[in-house]
């Protein structure tokens, strides 16, 4: 089953959520959070904390 987020994965993307905006490459997707590498370092952003998530 290909999820609508797959085809973002090794792409720069930004996360937004109610308190800040991730910039960064995605690199997995699961059911409780993305994980991104930005500039400043590896990020795991639960599901339930993101608002969007767009291509950057």
């Amino acid at each position: 089953m290909v999820r609508p987020l797959d085809s973002l994965i090794e792409k720069p993307v930004i996360v937004y959520t109610s308190l800040i905006d991730y910039r960064g490459i995605l690199k997995e997707v699961t059911e409780e959070a993305v994980v991104l590498r930005g500039a400043t370092g590896w990020h795991q952003i639960p599901m339930d904390r993101i608002k969007d998530i767009r291509p950057g």
